[in-house]
């Protein structure tokens, strides 16, 4: 943001004017040159342009000088921010049900604002229209090509829409705009199209290398090709799944199993799932299993083999066994509650997940199952489960994310920061972010701002891990310490 003088002999002295960058003027429907009191100009260049403080300035100005240049989109942005500011509250409480109408009712005053159509596409993400969410993300970064963040948001609807490659589209374009961005780069890592690679100096702290798919295949290619050891070949097949090069995992699975390696059976199991060749893949899974009948990993990739084909009953034998095996298995759990507890199985698997938990005592899984069956329904049901689980892990992630972000969802923040504050210089990450904001929501700005900074400092965070707490401190504005 850089200042600017607008040489208009119209406008009074006490104004001045600023200039944001172009994708955020976009965002909000304004010119780039926005203006400001000029007593407070040295503060807003260094903290950057406050919207709300601008919207006063802004109707200031059209009482006093009605033909500034600019006065049509200002005049239209003092419109509109009252209704902007009374969705606020129903996003940070998730009602975003609620704040659909309100955000068609700005539409009325603005079509044109880019950010109210993107608020309408994360909305109607939220609610499973993603139809709707595509249209209006496509409308807002038709109007504000610029606003860069606005193609991440995109790229996650097409990944609910099961449309990879249009996701990794946009997530190109979004890194095109927002280069080094955490979140996008975790994106196009996820989708198989970026991969990081170790610093060449080997420290930790160093910038790590990204890599595009194409340099990167060719490389594990070339180590696939000089390796001769079996027990070399298994590793590189796992690492080889794990970065979705299925077809140079088959080969080096293909090669560990002619050196007597029995485990690649499993890999190419998954394999030959995962490329929907599901006869192979039985044929290999079952294999595995007459020698390792207790292996989750291959009940569970056995289930998503007969759950494919529509063979539910044997696909449920397989999810049970899988949880049997471990229990604390989230992934094999998380199937039961997708496939079953949302189908016309619900009673049955509710009634199975309440014995599993019956059968294993001291395991915390099956309550936090039960608390995702529940929560839609029944909240109050649902929160004892979690009560019963975090007394079981009292520290587990899962659980206690699980838990404060529905307590975030219900308003219930000081409940919140009363559950993680004992933990706040130890918690995760993800943990921190849920108390950071539970602090923002109820006036504790300020103290939000400490917890991510504090985390920042934490010794031996990745970078990417660091940039990730960056960018989520720019969205704290400093107030004046009151609490």
């Amino acid at each position: 943001m850089t200042s600017s003088h607008e040489p208009t002999s119209s406008i009074p002295p006490e104004y001045s004017f600023v200039t944001l960058p172009k994708g955020l003027a976009q965002f909000h429907h304004l010119p780039q040159h926005v203006p400001i009191y000029i007593h407070r100009q040295e503060e807003v260049e260094k903290k950057g342009y406050d919207f709300a403080e601008g919207a006063r300035v802004m109707e200031a100005l059209l009482q006093e000088a009605p033909g500034v240049p600019g006065a049509y989109l200002y005049r239209l942005f003092v419109d509109k921010w009252p209704k902007l500011r009374e969705v606020e509250p129903m996003f940070a409480t998730g009602r975003i049900v609620e704040a659909i109408p309100k955000l068609v009712e700005i539409l009325d005053v603005d079509p044109e604002c880019p950010l109210t159509s993107f608020q309408l596409g994360y909305c109607f993400r939220a609610t499973g229209e993603l139809e709707k969410s595509e249209s209006f993300y496509k409308k807002a970064l038709r109007m504000a090509p610029a606003a860069g963040w606005i193609y991440p948001n995109l790229g996650r609807t097409y990944l609910a829409m099961d449309r990879k490659a249009e996701a990794a589209q946009v997530f190109w374009k979004a890194l095109e705009l927002l280069p080094g961005d955490p979140f996008v780069l975790d994106q196009l890592m996820g989708l198989g199209e970026l991969f990081l690679l170790p610093p060449a100096s080997g420290k930790k702290e160093d910038p790590p290398l990204f890599v595009k798919r194409s340099d990167y295949e060719k490389k594990m290619r070339e180590g696939l090709s000089q390796e001769k050891d079996p027990e070399n070949f298994l590793a590189l097949g796992w690492k080889m799944v794990q970065d979705r090069l299925l077809d140079l995992a088959k080969e080096a699975f293909e090669k560990a199993l002619a050196g007597g390696k029995k485990e690649a059976l499993l890999g190419l199991g998954i394999v030959n799932s995962e490329n929907r060749r599901y006869p192979e893949a039985e044929r290999f899974l079952e294999e595995f299993l007459e020698e390792h009948p207790d292996s989750a990993p291959a009940h569970l990739n056995l289930f998503k083999v007969y759950l494919a084909q529509e063979e539910m009953d044997l696909a449920w034998e397989e999810i049970q066994a899988a949880v049997r095996c471990e229990p604390e298995r989230l992934d094999a759990l998380r199937q039961v509650y997708l496939l079953f507890l949302q189908g016309e199985r619900r009673e049955e698997a509710l009634e199975w997940l309440s014995l599993l938990s019956e059968e294993k005592p001291n395991s915390f899984a099956p309550h936090l199952a039960l608390a995702w069956a529940l929560v839609e329904t029944d909240w109050p049901a649902a929160r004892v489960e979690l009560e019963k689980a975090r007394l079981l892990a009292p520290s587990q992630e899962e659980v206690l994310l699980f838990l404060t972000s529905e307590l975030g969802k219900r308003g219930e923040q000081e409940e919140l920061i009363r559950l993680l504050e004992p933990q706040a210089g130890t918690l995760p990450l993800s943990l921190t972010i849920n108390l950071a904001l539970a602090y923002s929501q109820t006036g504790k700005t300020l103290k939000g701002r400490d917890l991510l900074e504090a985390y920042q400092a934490r010794p031996g965070l990745e970078l990417l891990e660091k940039e990730r707490v960056q960018r989520l401190l720019a969205e704290f504005v400093k107030v004046d310490p009151k609490d």
